[in-house]
């Protein structure tokens, strides 16, 4: 064994060290204590003092629908792509060859030099599109290899395993109850052991089975069928076998860090259930920063950033003009002017082509930048500063339908203080009008697209914004709330 491969091991041998210390031969959680009397609902039971992980699920307790929902959940997850990112890597694209420029003068000995200098461009053209494409195809068969790869493990660890061994294959967070220290020691060793569907501390199989498991099949099966020999190796599979793991401690890790900073909103939720306007209460600082944190990568971004984009507009590649009867010299220099012109055609082609994208690209930058601004404003921001709730805070059932249907409306204008005094919603009228106007003044003319720079386009992307605003409400007051 390598000494990096030694070092982890001993690593997570070490983790489990806090966990075993709480727990008796039997894998019972030892120093077990009544509620915290701070929980102010008596019904709900809040992790007791010293335990390794939550309360353990009771035998009753179905377990088929949680373990399909949370397979089905990590299907889709941004790791599994993140995953195949890493695999895939940054293409490296070389350079394409510079057009010779067309003579000044036409005569015969200029036009063979020209008509040899363009028959080298060729080639060299026709090199740079197959490496291209070669590198392309590469980085896109490893992409697909690295895909399949992290769906295979989210099969195997997150479904399959966990039934057969009847295993938790869903991190549980440790208890409010333990020191912070003690905490990401659960998240560590929370790596190799996890609970049984019975409640019991078992090594953690199912999600070591799924790391590896994956690991050989990429190797063995994927990097053929998707043309990835390279994969092909103990090398790939010892590499993808360390990053998982150090991938899920670091979700773990991360769980907890983000437990502790919303810890208030959480137990907020556990005793009164989702906020709404006859149970109202605010978020802490930790939660609008969490609260933000999760909008910095919501599909609204993504929507809005390629509707301001646009499509490029890509026109046909001027054709290659026909050779014809050629009979004397004069004939042969009309000809030379023609694929003369021919070439400066395409080098304007490919210049207004690469203008076009380049110009769109932009677009798509500053549509993209002007939502997150948005985002930042909205949700934590003018949220912080003005003491007010980022959240649309839901009517709730036991209303009428259309009396929900109209406080989501009204929720675009209306917001909540952290008191709950309601008053003119800020971080949404800020944040929309703020992003629009910081967009037009300083990222749009950085990004020289002036086109987006007028007032009519800050009008429409207002207008969207509040409307896309109005939409979510509506989401949010019908849809069912799993958290704070």
């Amino acid at each position: 064994m390598r000494p990096a491969a030694q070092l982890l091991a001993v690593a997570f041998v070490c983790s489990l060290v806090p966990a075993l210390a709480l727990a008796d031969d039997n894998g019972t959680p030892k120093n077990e204590t009544t509620a915290s009397a701070a929980v102010a609902a008596p019904s709900i039971e809040r992790p007791t003092q010293g335990t390794y992980h939550q309360p353990a699920t009771p035998l009753s307790e179905p377990v088929v629908g949680p373990k399909i929902g949370y397979y089905l959940r990590s299907t889709a997850s941004f790791r599994n792509f993140l995953d195949a990112g890493f695999i895939s890597g940054i293409p490296n694209l070389p350079s394409a060859p510079v057009q010779p420029a067309p003579p000044a003068n036409y005569d015969i000995p200029t036009m063979i030099d020209y008509k040899n200098a363009m028959t080298t461009y060729g080639y060299g053209i026709d090199n740079w599109r197959r490496q291209s494409e070669d590198e392309l195809r590469y980085r896109e068969h490893r992409l697909e290899t690295g895909l399949a790869t992290a769906e295979t493990r989210d099969f195997l660890g997150n479904l399959l395993l966990p039934f057969a061994l009847r295993q938790r294959a869903q991190y549980q967070p440790a208890s409010f109850d333990s020191g912070f220290g003690t905490r990401l020691g659960h998240a560590f060793a929370s790596a190799v052991v996890t609970r049984s569907d019975s409640g019991r501390l078992v090594p953690n199989v199912s999600k070591w089975g799924g790391i590896v498991g994956s690991a050989f099949i990429a190797k063995s099966f994927y990097a053929e069928q998707f043309n990835a020999p390279e994969l092909n190796s103990n090398h790939f599979v010892a590499r993808y076998i360390g990053f998982s793991i150090a991938g899920d401690v670091a979700t773990n890790v991360g769980h907890e860090i983000v437990r502790s900073a919303t810890r208030s909103d959480i137990e907020n939720f556990m005793t009164q259930g989702t906020a709404t306007e006859g149970s109202y209460y605010p978020l802490s600082f930790g939660g609008k920063l969490v609260y933000w944190g999760r909008s910095a990568y919501a599909p609204r971004n993504f929507i809005q950033g390629a509707l301001i984009a646009g499509i490029p507009d890509v026109n046909d590649m001027p054709e290659f003009p026909a050779q014809p009867v050629i009979t004397n010299q004069d004939q042969l220099l009309a000809y030379d002017k023609v694929l003369v012109n021919y070439g400066i055609a395409v080098q304007s082609w490919r210049d207004n082509l690469e203008e076009n994208v380049r110009y769109h690209e932009h677009r798509l930058i500053g549509g993209f930048g002007e939502s997150e601004t948005q985002q930042f404003l909205s949700g934590f921001l003018v949220p912080v500063a003005t003491r007010m709730d980022p959240r649309y805070i839901p009517l709730g059932s036991g209303h009428s339908f259309a009396a929900r249907f109209g406080n989501a409306f009204e929720g675009v204008a209306v917001g909540h203080m952290d008191s709950g005094r309601r008053m003119v919603n800020l971080p949404v009228v800020v944040g929309t009008l703020g992003a629009a106007f910081i967009a037009q003044k300083e990222y749009y003319p950085t990004l020289n697209t002036p086109s987006l720079e007028s007032n009519h386009v800050l009008g429409k992307t207002v207008g969207f914004n509040l409307a896309g605003d109005a939409v979510l409400n509506v989401l949010g007051e019908f849809l069912h709330h799993s958290s704070y």
